[in-house]
């Protein structure tokens, strides 16, 4: 009898610790599981934010026009209601400036680009930017887009209409002014001029 007990105590002694180790191993499961998760939980939104079919472009011009109110220093309004001059960066070179902007058509009119912003003494079509300057006002020079050895405007060429409540980014290469020179004026077909736009590195 003693040998009887003593042998179904065991047994149950071991059903218990096999209860206990079977329920440490499900808590491990379910802390690797939370751990994952999240992991995977971004992509499943981004899919919901964008779905199939949606279209971009009247969210960047949104989102180009909000930038411009938030900070109205880099924007300027053209002739065209509803359009924007968006200054994203002027930046210095060793002997040239970029300067990356957006044309922004909040109308419901498309925004011509033929002839629009077109300067003179270049070749090409006319449908290039090569009509923006830089001015500064402290030492009275205009900073003229360069060209190439066919004459052609070191900016975007070629561009379309901007249709209506959309944009587009461009771009356009000046000579660099002094290192003493950290503002300047942007100077833009049909659009107000826009002062103070700081040079950077």
């Amino acid at each position: 009898m003693i040998s009887k007990s003593y042998t179904a105590g065991s047994i149950a002694a071991f059903a218990l610790l096999a209860v206990a180790l079977g329920g440490c191993t499900k808590t491990e499961q379910g802390t690797s599981q939370s751990t994952t998760a999240p992991v995977s939980q971004p992509v499943a939104t981004e899919a919901a934010a964008a779905p199939a079919g949606a279209t971009t472009e009247p969210q960047s011009a949104t989102t180009a026009a909000a930038a411009a109110t938030t900070n109205a220093a880099l924007s300027t309004d053209g002739d065209q209601a509803g359009t924007k001059f968006v200054v994203n960066s002027l930046t210095r070179g060793s002997d040239v400036v970029t300067l990356k902007f957006s044309l922004v058509n909040g109308s419901a009119a498309p925004l011509p680009t033929y002839g629009k912003f077109r300067g003179v003494d270049y070749a090409g079509s006319s449908r290039d930017m090569s009509g923006i300057h830089l001015i500064d006002t402290v030492s009275k020079k205009k900073y003229f887009p360069l060209a190439d050895t066919e004459h052609m405007c070191l900016c975007s060429r070629d561009v379309e209409d901007i249709a209506p409540n959309s944009q587009a980014s461009l771009w356009v290469k000046f000579p660099a002014p002094p290192a003493a020179v950290t503002k300047i004026t942007v100077e833009v077909p049909h659009f107000i001029p826009l002062d103070n736009v700081p040079i950077t590195q």
